[in-house]
């Protein structure tokens, strides 16, 4: 039960908070410029997301986040 209180808490966090008022734009974190995010580029400007975080985000469940998945992930609603 804990860990489901705890996943439940993380994944709030990230679909509604992550608008860490400081969440650096899509381009920023599109290292490679292929047009998404990888779970790997967004941990190098959000070290603490998690990758259930990330899979939440991620709503098509293609591996990647796109520029509207971001953005719904990254501003508060």
């Amino acid at each position: 039960m804990k860990k489901i209180l705890i996943t439940a808490a993380a994944l709030t966090t990230f679909a509604a908070a992550p608008a860490l008022a400081a969440a650096p734009a899509f381009a920023e974190v599109d290292a490679n410029g292929n047009g998404t995010i990888s779970f790997e580029e967004l941990a190098v400007v959000m070290p603490d997301t998690s990758q259930s975080q990330f899979a939440a985000a991620d709503v098509d469940g293609s591996g990647e986040l796109s520029v509207d998945e971001y953005e719904k992930a990254t501003t508060k609603s």
